[in-house]
């Protein structure tokens, strides 16, 4: 004998599985993060002296691209999806 589902527990089901869905996105996310190169403070991508949950997770499509500015080698920290400059890192230049 099969029972069946009331409404309400229709609705919970339907509106319950994306939030579980987002919380293991996010959670997978948040390891993966946690295990890159980056500290929270380097993780300040615009540069505004504060690191955002945003910015922490944008970490996630961050790559390091060796560049030569000005007869200097540096490393770019771009974007991998877009492309967008984060910041340029020379050794001899202060952050």
């Amino acid at each position: 004998m099969s029972r069946s589902l009331s409404p309400a527990q229709t609705m919970a089901l339907i509106l319950g599985m994306p939030l579980v869905l987002a919380v293991i996105y996010y959670s997978y996310l948040a390891v993966n993060v946690s295990r890159s190169p980056y500290s929270w403070r380097e993780m300040d991508w615009n540069g505004d002296g504060r690191t955002t949950l945003g910015e922490f997770f944008a970490t996630t499509d961050v790559i390091r691209r060796p560049v030569t500015e000005g007869g200097r080698a540096c490393d770019e920290l771009v974007s991998a999806r877009t492309g967008r400059r984060y910041r340029m890192e020379c050794p001899d230049s202060a952050r």
